[in-house]
């Protein structure tokens, strides 16, 4: 049984709320949330979580903070697998449409928007299928789109970049070290 619910949300920085959520309805998947800008930071992270359109969470906080840092006029959160789960465990069976639209989505905005390199920051898949599917699939688009891949840091034992949160090193954002996919 998904706890997501419990997970505590809070409210976005002034003049950070998204102008892009796919879908706009709340539903039990969420393809992309952010604030569209002419140069937007394009983060993958795991899978979503507590973010909506009216409260955000400390992932989403942190990645708005990030893309100021990062002199990004924007935000964008896409996701390895669009299940929205507080904790990874709780991620059900892998659904075939949902990657594919997720895929789907993602790869629409990267065109439109002429996004050439995304920022990885979706740490370890707790060795859950959906998440590694839906990471095999998605890295295999963005190769064939030739989208980089970068990170800040090192990588986590299995060779992830690092979950946004996760603070183990302080991060060098002058830095971009791409991933092999």
């Amino acid at each position: 049984m998904k706890t997501n619910v419990t997970k505590i949300s809070t409210k976005y920085p002034l003049g950070e709320e998204p102008d892009y959520i796919d879908p706009l309805e709340y539903t039990d998947c969420r393809f992309g949330l952010g604030r569209i800008g002419a140069s937007p930071l394009v983060v993958i992270c795991m899978n979503p979580s507590a973010a909506r359109e009216e409260s955000s969470d400390h992932t989403i906080n942190t990645i708005i903070s990030m893309s100021k840092t990062l002199g990004n006029n924007g935000w964008v959160v896409f996701n390895l697998y669009p299940e929205r789960a507080t904790e990874a465990c709780e991620i059900e069976n892998f659904n075939e449409e949902w990657s594919a639209q997720n895929i789907k989505v993602i790869k629409e905005f990267l065109i439109a928007n002429h996004i050439t390199e995304v920022f990885g920051a979706w740490g370890d898949d707790k060795k859950v299928e959906a998440l590694i599917k839906g990471r095999t699939a998605l890295l295999s688009t963005l190769k064939e789109m030739c989208v980089k891949v970068y990170h800040f840091g090192t990588l986590t034992k299995s060779g992830n970049p690092r979950h946004i949160l996760q603070r183990h090193e302080k991060r060098d954002f002058t830095n971009k070290i791409y991933l092999e996919i």
